[in-house]
């Protein structure tokens, strides 16, 4: 049986999800327990336990709003969908109800979780969020720290050719949803614990259905916002916000989870140094 993974996610409407609108995943099998760290979101407002074992081919996700109402949707694993890093599900009911995608992944370590959620839009509406999990004991490092690896996001701009369900050529197209489009990137983020100071930047940004490139999205130093305790932080973002959690001893990883307004996205990243570290860590001492 391959290790099982957790998260907590709420997706929300646009930057805010209403009260009762909470998102559960999981497989049928072994219970999970809910991780024993802390966590950030983005988008979130109600906080539900998410689970799902590692390469599983769907999970299970309960109480999204219009998908299934109070019953288990199961969203199915897209591996044509994922992107570097990460692995991507997807779910849609009928041809005319909303398509999700979801990207998820787990640092190498198993100290940090991310998950983002999107649907491509219907009725002038989309619904997505992300969240960061820290699982396990948490301490922080010293002195400057680097932090590499890759980014993955959905927008909610319509994805060319996108995998939706058939659907009757008589239907206005008015009626109809959208598949979000997803993203990608690099990320580079350079840490102080003397002072609990970070600051980096997502890089080489990328719609992948259009193989357009975006601007770089820069995360602004937060002078003394790590908290010591738990290792979460947040701070604003070129066009959005960013929560973020360090996990594992001596902050081995980092997630974030981005707001850009129409994008949601994730981070996991290892540290700097350690073997299998990213390329762009040789130029980091």
């Amino acid at each position: 049986m391959r290790k099982a993974i957790s998260y907590s996610l709420c997706l929300g409407l646009l930057t805010a999800c209403g009260d009762g609108n909470p998102f559960t995943f999981g497989v049928t099998g072994v219970p999970i327990d809910p991780p024993t760290g802390g966590e950030v979101a983005i988008g979130l407002a109600t906080d539900a336990n998410v689970a799902f074992f590692a390469n599983a081919q769907t999970i299970t996700v309960e109480f999204i709003p219009l998908d299934q109402g109070t019953f288990s949707a199961t969203y199915d694993r897209k591996v044509n969908l994922d992107v570097p890093g990460y692995q991507a599900y997807s779910y849609q009911d009928d041809p005319l109800d909303r398509m999700f995608v979801a990207i998820v992944a787990e640092s190498p370590d198993a100290a940090i979780q991310a998950a983002t959620v999107m649907d491509g839009g219907q009725f002038t509406k989309f619904f997505g969020g992300a969240i960061v999990t820290q699982v396990g004991a948490y301490s922080a490092d010293t002195g400057l720290v680097s932090y590499a690896g890759t980014y993955a996001g959905l927008s909610n701009i319509n994805a060319p050719g996108a995998e939706l369900l058939p659907v009757d050529p008589s239907i206005d197209p008015a009626l109809l949803p959208a598949q979000p489009t997803r993203v990608t990137g690099d990320v580079f983020i350079n840490t102080d614990f003397t002072d609990n100071t970070i600051d980096g930047a997502i890089t080489n940004q990328e719609l992948v259905e259009y193989g357009t490139a975006m601007p770089d999205v820069f995360l602004m130093p937060t002078t003394g916002n790590i908290n010591a305790t738990n290792g979460s932080f947040e701070g604003t973002a070129t066009g959005g916000s960013y929560e973020d959690q360090f996990g594992g001893a001596e902050a081995t990883s980092v997630g974030g989870a981005v707001d850009l307004g129409q994008e949601y996205g994730i981070f996991v990243l290892a540290q700097c140094g350690p073997p299998g570290d990213a390329a762009i860590c040789a130029n980091v001492n």
